[in-house]
């Protein structure tokens, strides 16, 4: 039987970037909208190949809420007369000839805002339409509520670009209604928001907005394939395959080196400690992660019970990208992260970047501890490295790949062509994926870092202290990390040498990575919104009785002592559970040596 290092060494070497090649000129001819003949071609495909290497899998069919726009211009009509193109974003409304002032959004440009300077910007759009650079669902929410006409939103770049007005993660539910204001909303390429902005700036301004969406319930289905392993614990590693236009490198690199690594694992399946299942999710950008929502709502308990980690590929084998860094839960730890991409970067690889709220990241209520997305970009050294604060509530920007001041500007264009896709960085990828499998595959116990994540925590929660108004008192918070973190270490020190630990790591372990990242109930998925760590603690800081509404001040202080009882009786469970583990283990072992004297003892 293989070690864990051998057998990632036996499957680097037959990953096969021909295979990737002609997977992904397969791939490159269908535009891959979830519920789209070419969205289901593709899956075809993914079976066919999934079937010829005599791989279980099963095809998924369900409904989600799915938007794609259809047409979108903007028309300026006084005080001179042009069109230009525009983009429709996922779950924008409806707009024909919807005529109204231009308001230019300069709130939109300051670093931060004050709930009380909120409010005066968002007053000022009733009845207008507005021009803006903020992109975010928070500002698309509360212009709606304001009562805003519409949104022209600028791209700064000269490509039309695709993005998402959706703050439901996955599938609607009834409560959920009102997430969807569906206000007109478009994005105009950088030279003519710089051109609206100036007639703006010179007088009145009066532009129509038309808008064709296609916004319906639709069938889509997901390829989900299996290599059994001894343990029925299991990895998850998933991406999503639809895409917009042929969606390249986002995501068709990635779904091609899935595919890779499952040919190849098949081959070694009975040497696999842990099961490996493989998802590709549609859903993900016409359908806010609806694809990954759904799999988790309907495969719960399978997850509960068994998912240990969950590796997501997302935007893969970008052409010229030099360097890799980790998106991760932190649980995994800072030796993992630095001796594990030393070998793909030229100089000390980046500090780990807690997850961010995007990419399927589905799984974290479901008790997984850990999660990890592999992040690609270009390593310019001319440059210093971004260095962690030592303050953990201020971490510096890491270098960007794509969006806004990315070198791989092509995400959610036209412009996401084959071509993008470079075969060194695509093998090199997929040897990335290959190793974070069977390193979580093969591991056990399960390679984690509980003592750092706990001194992590901690640090957390002395920055709030710190930081916070008074009257947000984490002092119970402390004293309950103080006693988890005593109770991790006997769990820690007592896991050596056992192999019975998965069940206890995710009570644990998962458990602490469901408080760090997500703040609702288990059986829910927080809204599609990006959060800081600890995100209502975080969303605390800088507010104060002066500088917010009286309203705004009651209900933050609602959801501060509600989180904060959350995170004290949670973290007591977790206390609890691993208390109970070891009174476990110490029952089993006595009995076991009990056993063992009493053979002999009878022998004699």
């Amino acid at each position: 039987m293989k070690t864990c290092k051998e057998l990632e060494e036996a499957v680097c070497r037959e990953l096969s970037i021909a295979r990737m090649k002609q997977d992904a000129e397969a791939f490159s001819k269908w535009e891959r909208y979830s519920g789209s003949p070419d969205g289901e071609a593709s899956v075809d495909y993914l079976i066919g190949e999934l079937d010829k290497a005599g791989i279980a899998n099963e095809r998924l069919r369900y409904e989600l809420l799915r938007s794609l726009p259809v047409k979108a211009s903007v028309t300026v009509k006084t005080p001179e007369s042009w069109t230009m193109e525009a983009t429709a974003a996922v779950y924008s409304g409806q707009a024909q000839g919807l005529e109204g002032e231009l308001l230019w959004d300069e709130a939109c440009l300051a670093e931060h805002l004050t709930d009380l300077e909120l409010a005066e910007r968002y007053e000022r759009m009733k009845g207008r339409i507005v021009l803006t650079y903020d992109i975010s669902f928070s500002f698309y929410y509360e212009a709606a509520r304001a009562g805003a006409l519409g949104i022209v939103a600028i791209w700064p770049k000269e490509l039309h670009h695709h993005d998402t007005m959706g703050g439901v993660w996955g599938m609607p539910g009834t409560r959920d209604r009102d997430l969807y204001p569906y206000l007109p909303y478009v994005q105009v390429i950088d030279e003519d928001g710089r051109r609206l902005r100036q007639l703006v700036s010179e007088g009145p301004v009066t532009v129509s907005m038309e808008i064709a969406m296609d916004n319906r319930v639709v069938t889509s289905s997901m390829p989900i394939a299996t290599i059994p392993g001894r343990s029925e614990k299991f990895v998850l590693l998933s991406g999503h395959y639809d895409s917009w236009y042929e969606g390249m490198t986002d995501n068709g690199a990635a779904n091609v080196l899935m595919l890779e690594i499952a040919r190849v694992l098949k081959a070694h399946q009975d040497e696999l400690y842990r099961t490996v299942v493989i998802a590709w999710w549609s859903g993900h950008s016409d359908g806010r992660y609806s694809g990954s929502a759904w799999y988790c709502d309907h495969y719960y308990e399978y997850l509960r019970n068994n998912c240990v980690a969950h590796i997501n590929m997302d935007i893969c084998g970008c052409r010229g990208s030099n360097a890799v860094r980790f998106d991760m839960t932190g649980m995994e730890g800072d030796a993992f992260n630095d001796a594990f991409l030393a070998p793909y970067n030229r100089r000390k690889p980046l500090p780990y970047r807690p997850l961010d709220r995007s990419s399927d990241q589905t799984f974290w209520g479901v008790l997984t501890p850990v999660s990890i997305a592999p992040q690609f970009y270009i390593d310019d050294e001319t440059k210093p490295q971004p260095q962690r604060s030592e303050n953990i509530l201020e971490q510096p920007a890491m270098p960007p790949a794509f969006g806004v001041g990315g070198p791989f500007y092509w995400w959610h264009t036209k412009e996401d062509t084959l071509d993008k896709i470079g075969d060194d960085v695509l093998a090199r990828d997929c040897e990335i994926g290959a190793r974070l499998v069977c390193r979580y595959a093969m591991e056990n116990p399960l390679p984690l870092d509980i003592p750092g994540f706990m001194e992590e925590m901690e640090r957390y929660f002395r920055a709030f202290k710190e930081a916070l108004d008074p009257a947000f008192d984490v002092s119970p918070v402390l004293a309950a990390i103080k006693r988890t973190r005593r109770a991790m270490e006997r769990l820690t020190a007592a896991m050596d040498g056992r192999s019975d630990t998965d069940d206890v790591l995710m009570r644990t372990a998962g458990e602490l990575v469901r408080l760090k990242f997500t703040y609702s109930s288990p059986y829910k998925h927080d809204y599609a919104v990006e959060h800081e760590p600890y995100g209502v603690f975080a969303s605390l800081l800088g507010v104060h009785r002066e500088n917010t509404t009286e309203e705004l001040y009651l209900m933050h202080g609602t959801d501060f002592v509600r989180q904060r009882n959350r995170m004290v009786f949670q973290l007591n469970q977790v206390c609890e559970a691993a208390e109970l583990a070891l009174y476990r283990w110490r029952a089993a072992d006595l009995e076991a040596s009990s056993g063992l004297a009493d053979g002999v003892h009878g022998a004699f």
